[in-house]
């Protein structure tokens, strides 16, 4: 196929490929993320369509003759189209659910803290979010980074063709299973990793009760606030060893998540 000899068929074709490439873009970790400015995210997704798009056309994964049928309509091509950028952010909903777990649990244990006081503006979520938040949410991105999970991502996209070819996606049953069990486990681990914090601050919030009724002379409040944060933080610098351990774990997991959601995309 010459590179600028495109027909009718194969333009409309390229256009699907780059509708769904450029939709999990913009909503993947990192790449997504809404500190990379909007033209580069076009400019990068448009660069990676171009590149492999000859890969799908030569593998098979994506047909040619299949936009001359979906193609005699405009019900069929933007029915095609629509398709394909629901597909993409339900796939990049799915690659995203790591880091919004670690969020929630990292934010949840600012709060205990007592650091909520303290909240500034996070970019990445447009809203207001905890200054620990930010923090681990910064070493998570580091070690996603290092683990080449940015590269993971862009052949788990490439392979999404491989399961739920142009427009085939199906929104049906089994797609709302695994999107509420997905949505379930980001409680379940942000939960898991606010534990250790939360356990010994509830330890902390017994003995103020018993320390204000023992010495109601001692103003327990004021002092309470100096002493969790100073526990709190003690606690995460400790734990730290561990949250990598159980972030890796997330990011190891993920592959096998976004196929497991991928197939229950599949007609």
């Amino acid at each position: 196929m010459p590179t600028f000899d495109f027909n009718e068929a194969e333009i409309l074709t390229f256009f699907a490929v780059l509708c769904r490439f450029s939709v999990m873009f913009s909503l993947m970790p990192f790449l997504g993320d809404k500190v990379i400015p909007a033209p580069l995210k076009v400019l990068l997704s448009l660069a990676v369509s171009i590149a492999l798009f000859p890969v799908l056309l030569n593998t098979g994964v994506v047909h040619v003759s299949d936009a001359e049928i979906w193609s005699r309509t405009a019900y069929g091509i933007v029915g095609t189209v629509f398709m394909e950028v629901a597909f993409g952010l339900a796939f990049g909903y799915a690659a995203r659910m790591g880091f919004e777990a670690i969020n929630f649990g990292s934010n949840l244990v600012g709060t205990m803290i007592g650091f909520s006081a303290a909240s500034m503006y996070d970019p990445h979520q447009e809203s207001q979010t905890e200054v620990i938040g930010r923090v681990q949410m910064t070493l998570a991105m580091l070690l996603f980074l290092a683990l080449d999970g940015h590269h993971l991502m862009i052949r788990s996209a490439l392979e999404s063709y491989k399961i739920v070819g142009l427009g085939q996606a199906v929104f049906g049953k089994a797609f709302s299973v695994s999107l509420l069990a997905m949505t379930g486990e980001v409680f379940k681990i942000g939960l898991q990793l606010a534990a250790p914090v939360a356990l010994i601050l509830f330890g902390m919030n017994v003995v103020y009760g018993v320390m204000a009724k023992a010495m109601p002379q001692m103003n327990v409040l004021v002092l309470s606030f100096s002493i969790s944060s100073i526990l709190g933080i003690s606690i995460l610098m400790i734990t730290q060893p561990e949250f990598f351990a159980i972030v890796r774990g997330i990011f190891e997991r993920n592959s096998q998540r976004l196929l497991e959601f991928l197939s229950a995309l599949k007609a």
